[in-house]
């Protein structure tokens, strides 16, 4: 890259409030500058108008910062961004540059460059950056996605709330179905279940009862063998209850369990042995002894081994339930802690993609606001906010672009103004003096007019005597009559002639008039001319800064 040379250590100094703003095409090639620029740089226009914008480039700044310049304005985006520019002689000049893409019919066209005066705090960073660009490159720098706008951010919003609720949905639902399945379990599969060996061991307690009762009246009535007939058509009974209780707690249980077995293998022992017992017990003699103490050794012992096998099966069935119930809490604890952390996440996540939503569209607005505020006030000075993201970017960007475009506007009028004043004065005080210079011409030709006068006046006297004389000569003397008649001929010429001159110069006079009326009249549109210049200087003051402009709280980025 071309180094412009010589450069020197000395800094010019731009005054506050003033703009200096140049305009190139698609090539970078200076196609505009105003006077504030022209002056600052002491280049002359025909240097700058129809050469590269580079002329004013300083060696000191990173050929890496227009690259990245040039990528922005490619993209149709404003760039903006401190500059060391080069004078003439070497000196050099930081300012506060701002392009913006200039754009007819959806068309970029050209480049316009605004620059202001940059702060002495933001010339030492820029600094300090521009070494540390010079020495590693171009620093990373992390912006958000330009798909990241109120659109979006709306679509996915919607979604992600939709999402939660369906997930919200999905686990309370799941949940309750969870729950039904484990009730249902417990229920078929551990309730009933020690419903029916309940139910069981109630139905051996009453076997025994009953076996006790015809030993007893075996030994006390003789009428016992009817009477036993009858119990042992109810113990029946109770047999095939125990068997339907079986076979409802089969259906409950698997077959394969090992409690189930058990308890198969011990009722149907049981059953066996005491229906054998008590058809013997029938059979028996009324003095038979022995055959309480079998009943009491062998049935009770049966019973008492069937009792404890329905017992171990009915607290198999009580811990089944326990350990159904305790994981069917801790699976719900585990629902309510996935709940509880993707409740905590949509929170934390809503938290941050709000912020980055305020940081990155909200405040930029906000600020597009204030600054789009203070247009409307008349203040065209305000910091330029390029940041943002999505429809807030393009706000600013548009909003950068009409305020520098409107600035430079008026800068342009305030310079015609101020050409059209210095004009104007020129051309009245020219008008003033052909006015006066008329008042003395005309006054000159009314004084010849009044002595021509005078002399046709005296003319014709004279003219009037040779008439007379003639008539007296032509009386005595013939040849001085011909003189005399010569003499008044020659005066009465004269005389024509002198008022011929005399019209000539009133013409002369009145045309003098009319001209000093013409200039008077063009004064009178000089001065109402120079009175639209004050107004389009009071226009422009109107957007000049303010004593109290509040600065943007977001800064350009």
């Amino acid at each position: 890259m071309k180094k412009n040379l010589p450069v020197t250590t000395q800094q010019v100094d731009i005054a506050p409030g003033i703009t200096l703003v140049s305009k190139t095409d698609l090539k970078g090639i200076i196609t505009y500058a105003n006077e504030a620029f022209i002056n600052v740089s002491g280049f002359a226009l025909e240097e700058l108008q129809g050469h590269s914008h580079n002329i004013v480039r300083h060696p000191d700044m990173p050929p890496a910062v227009f690259e990245g310049m040039w990528k922005v304005l490619h993209s149709g985006k404003p760039w903006q961004g401190l500059v060391k520019n080069r004078c003439k002689n070497g000196d050099f000049y930081w300012v506060d540059a701002c392009v913006v893409p200039v754009r007819r019919n959806a068309q970029t066209i050209g480049y316009m460059s605004v620059r202001k005066r940059a702060e002495p705090a933001a010339i030492a960073h820029a600094q300090a950056l521009y070494q540390q660009i010079t020495l590693r490159g171009m620093p990373p720098t992390w912006k958000l996605p330009p798909w990241l706008g109120i659109r979006f951010g709306m679509r996915a919003g919607t979604v992600f709330v939709a999402l939660l609720m369906l997930a919200g949905g999905a686990l309370g639902i799941g949940g309750l179905k969870l729950a039904d399945a484990a009730f249902t379990r417990l229920y078929h599969q551990q309730f009933e279940p020690a419903i029916a060996v309940g139910q069981i061991e109630a139905r051996l307690s009453t076997i025994r009862a009953s076996v006790l009762e015809v030993q007893q009246e075996r030994q006390t009535d003789i009428s016992a063998p009817q009477q036993a007939f009858a119990h042992v058509q109810q113990l029946q009974n109770y047999y095939d209850d125990i068997a339907d209780l079986f076979s409802t707690l089969n259906r409950a249980m698997p077959a394969e369990s090992a409690a189930t077995q058990s308890l198969t293998q011990a009722l149907q022992h049981y059953t066996a042995e005491s229906q054998a017992l008590i058809a013997t017990q029938s059979k028996a003699p009324k003095d038979s002894t022995a055959l309480p103490l079998a009943v009491q050794q062998e049935l009770l012992a049966l019973e008492h081994n069937a009792s404890l096998v329905a017992q171990a099966l009915r607290q198999s069935l009580a811990d089944a339930a326990q350990q159904e119930f305790t994981q069917t809490l801790e699976r719900n604890a585990r629902i309510r802690s996935f709940a509880l952390f993707g409740i905590i996440a949509g929170l934390l996540m809503v938290a941050a993609v709000g912020h980055l939503f305020i940081r990155g569209i909200v405040n930029p607005l906000n600020a597009s606001i204030r600054r789009l505020n203070r247009i409307a006030e008349g203040d065209l000075q305000g910091a330029i906010n390029l940041s943002g993201t999505g429809e807030t970017a393009q706000l600013n960007h548009a909003a950068t672009v009409m305020q520098l475009h409107l600035k430079v506007m008026l800068d342009e009028i305030a310079l015609a103004a101020r050409r059209i004043h210095h004009h104007c004065q020129t051309l009245n005080a020219a008008l003033y003096e052909v006015t006066e210079h008329s008042e003395a011409q005309h006054d000159q030709v009314y004084c010849a007019i009044r002595a021509l006068d005078a002399a046709v006046s005296e003319t014709s006297d004279l003219s009037t005597r040779a008439e007379r004389l003639l008539a007296l000569a032509s009386q005595q003397h013939s040849a001085l009559a011909g003189e005399t008649r010569e003499l008044a001929t020659a005066t009465r010429l004269t005389a024509f002639g002198a008022e011929e001159a005399a019209d000539s110069m009133r013409q002369v006079a009145a045309l003098i008039v009319e001209n000093r009326g013409e200039a008077q009249q063009a004064w009178r549109a000089s001065e109402e001319l120079m009175h639209t210049a004050r107004e389009l200087n009071h226009l422009v003051a109107f957007f000049e800064p303010q004593q109290h402009t509040a600065p943007d709280s977001a800064q350009a980025t």
